[in-house]
């Protein structure tokens, strides 16, 4: 009997053992699961704040990109581009769930992208921008080199016009010794208008090294006391600044530079009135000499 009282303690004391032993596994299971489950409630706040990271930082490019904006439409098309890829990733980021780690990392590693290509393009405007001020600076240059270029050649054309004009005059020709007066059937010289046949005037072309030589047509012009010109016929026209106008007689000068000296002569072809008469000889389109005389 005592035996079998000393197994029976025995075995209750192993049962309480073991219900002691569950009771403590239970207990460090119930732990264990609490840590568990607290872990996840982390990671699942971790995750759902990344997420949101995530999503504000690409709204956050989206304005960085209108930022990005310039006046390189091809850019500007390519900006637009990255926006709608972005817009997009954002709508597609709403309907991951914050538990699934593995679309979070994907999006991350995708704003990383997305940064990378942002960054990429700050460095093409910058260096646009920096030609784009390379090239204001070159083109202000130029044209204030154009400007200075057009003042010189404005002065060059000024000197050039004023040595030119300053070479025609130099080259005109000159008239010594200029005289006018009528004669008659015999050749002598008169005033008297009823013994006059013609009228006669004669000089000598000056000197002149500079003017060009060659055959060239002097022209004698007589005006009446009424200023009336004599001619013979209305086709007797030579060019003088720039207008047609009569002469009475002309004759061609073979002229080589040095002194010359001719007579031209008019014919009376009409009646002639006292006074004063008025001679102007021209060539080459100048007034050479000019002269008085008076018919009685």
């Amino acid at each position: 009997m005592e035996n079998e009282q000393k197994n029976k303690s025995k075995i209750q004391l192993i049962i309480i053992i073991l219900l002691g032993l569950l009771v403590v596994f239970f207990i460090i299971d119930k732990i264990q699961q609490k840590n568990r489950t607290e872990e996840i409630i982390v990671q699942l706040e971790e995750s759902n704040t990344e997420k949101q990271d995530i999503s504000n930082e690409m709204k956050e490019l989206l304005v960085q990109y209108d930022d990005l904006r310039t006046n390189n439409d091809t850019l500007n098309a390519k900006l637009s581009s990255e926006q709608v890829r972005i817009k997009e990733l954002i709508d597609q980021l709403k309907y991951v769930k914050s538990s699934n780690s593995t679309k979070i990392k994907e999006y991350k590693k995708e704003l990383g992208t997305l940064r990378k290509i942002m960054r990429s393009y700050i460095v093409q405007i910058d260096s646009l921008y920096t030609k784009n001020t390379e090239l204001i600076k070159e083109n202000a240059q130029v044209k204030n080199e154009y400007r200075i270029v057009m003042s010189e050649n404005q002065e060059l054309s000024t000197e050039r016009d004023s040595l030119e004009g300053t070479v025609q005059k130099a080259s005109a020709l000159k008239t010594m010794n200029l005289s006018a007066s009528g004669i008659n059937k015999r050749g002598k010289n008169t005033n008297r208008i009823s013994k006059l046949e013609k009228i006669k005037v004669c000089f000598t072309v000056d000197e002149n090294v500079i003017a060009s030589k060659g055959e060239k047509w002097v022209y004698l012009r007589i005006a009446k006391p009424d200023k009336y010109v004599l001619f013979e016929t209305e086709s007797d026209l030579f060019t003088f600044e720039g207008k047609e106008i009569a002469f009475s007689a002309k004759r061609m000068l073979n002229y080589n530079g040095e002194e010359e000296d001719m007579c031209i002569y008019w014919q009376k072809s009409e009646m002639l009135m006292p006074g004063l008469y008025y001679v102007d000889i021209f060539t080459n389109g100048n007034l050479i000499g000019t002269t008085a005389f008076t018919l009685n």
